[in-house]
């Protein structure tokens, strides 16, 4: 604790503005600290009742040549470092889904790396290096204002693969293609390695490429459905903000309603769950949609948004994951706070149910949560969970768990 508050101190120091006394004008570089807290408290069931208390730090730099030496296309370089001090809400509630979404073993890491070029007039999108694929891909913006692991990624998705994906905490190398097809169609593809760090050692960030381990594929469409979207509102790049910067937060909400339809497969063999033999073909789809909804002044708004992703279950423990929820932004206050209600449920595969031997066959998650921005660098978010069947065990009894989440954003 001593040393994250000289961090802490050592960035206030260093970053002299915060983030709504800067001016909008772009810059060559770009520079962010968030640091987020998130006292936890298990108040019923789970395996124990008690008190965790969590925390990240994430530190980013982004250099922008195309400022720097007036280019054409734009041309990025991207650095991003990640600190945990490795306390687990997990160990408490006994929750499948990872009810929060900056726990991670105890590490500092560069979490991502990577040099992003635009093409052909800013067609083309090409980024190679160290990324987080859940940066961009099976992203629902509605879904991140709320703390639970899956609301930020499909559980089926974030469960795959010998290490998990290329997402929090530790990612792996790859190379993502981004492009507009037609008006409102957005193609990414991703081909990552398939292993992110070193599954003994998850303080590891190594990073060893082979044909052994094969490569981690990934594409996703999405097709925003708004009447009035139009050329200005195309996206293609990478956004160099946190993803655990929560909605509203005084900047620029995304309302925009779309579409996702996305896959994944990793090209190497895999173990089968039962352990009778080795395979090809650990492979996953999913759809999921947000709907933007305006009320009351021209800001605010209601939105939904819902998800179903599958897994193959002779490798993957849930077989299928659905979620979908609902945000109301300024419901109490007029600051840009938001009010969120949200479910998530995974379901055991075949494979794992037998082997399980257990009568329940589905984990949901409930979350309640309320983001009130006092400042755009300031927020506070009172959250409740409540969990049902937690990793689908009969011996433990529903958790029940409350948390605030305190964030303070600064930057140049």
């Amino acid at each position: 604790m001593k040393n994250r508050f000289i961090l802490l101190s050592f960035i206030v120091l260093w970053i002299p503005k915060p983030i709504d006394a800067q001016e909008n004008e772009s810059k060559w570089i770009e520079l962010e600290a968030v640091y987020s807290a998130m006292p936890w408290y298990n108040v019923d069931g789970g395996i124990k009742t008690g008190f965790v208390y969590i925390d990240n730090a994430d530190i980013t730099a982004k250099l922008n040549f195309d400022q720097l030496f007036g280019l054409k296309d734009n041309l990025s370089l991207f650095v991003y470092g990640l600190g945990n001090n490795g306390d687990m809400a997990s160990e408490y509630m006994g929750d499948f889904q990872i009810a929060s979404n900056i726990e991670a073993p105890k590490a500092w890491r560069i979490f991502e790396l990577w040099v992003q070029q635009n093409l052909f007039n800013d067609q083309i999108s090409v980024l190679v290096g160290l990324y987080d694929l859940n940066s961009e891909f099976d992203v629902l913006r509605p879904g991140t204002l709320f703390i639970n692991s899956s609301f930020g990624i499909g559980a089926e998705y974030a469960q795959s693969g010998q290490n998990g994906p290329s997402i929090f905490p530790i990612s792996s190398l790859g190379i993502r293609i981004s492009s507009f097809i037609g008006d409102r169609t957005r193609l990414r593809l991703a081909v990552l390695d398939a292993v992110s760090g070193d599954p003994n050692d998850l303080e590891s960030n190594e990073i060893s490429l082979s044909s052994e381990q094969g490569a981690l594929i990934a594409g996703e469409l999405s097709v925003y459905t708004n009447k009035d979207f139009d050329e200005d509102q195309q996206n293609l790049e990478r956004s160099y903000e946190t993803r655990r910067r929560k909605v509203g937060r005084q900047f620029d909400v995304y309302k925009k309603d779309k579409i996702n339809v996305g896959g994944w497969y990793y090209t190497s063999e895999f173990e089968e769950l039962d352990g009778s033999s080795v395979s090809s073909g650990n492979v996953g789809v999913y759809v999921g949609a947000q709907k933007y909804f305006p009320i009351g002044n021209e800001e605010d708004f209601v939105a939904f948004f819902g998800r179903y992703g599958i897994a193959n279950s002779k490798y993957n423990r849930f077989g299928a994951a659905l979620s979908g929820g609902l945000v109301v932004s300024n419901p109490l206050t007029g600051i840009e706070d938001s009010f969120g209600l949200a479910f998530s449920s995974g379901f055991n595969g075949d494979e794992f149910q037998e082997l399980q031997n257990s009568g329940e066959r589905t984990e949901t998650v409930l979350e309640l949560t309320y983001s009130l921005p006092i400042k755009s660098w300031f927020l506070l978010q009172p959250d409740v969970q409540f969990v049902i069947n937690p990793s689908t065990s009969e011996e433990l009894s529903n958790p029940l768990a409350v948390a605030m989440l305190v964030q303070l954003s600064l930057s140049n």
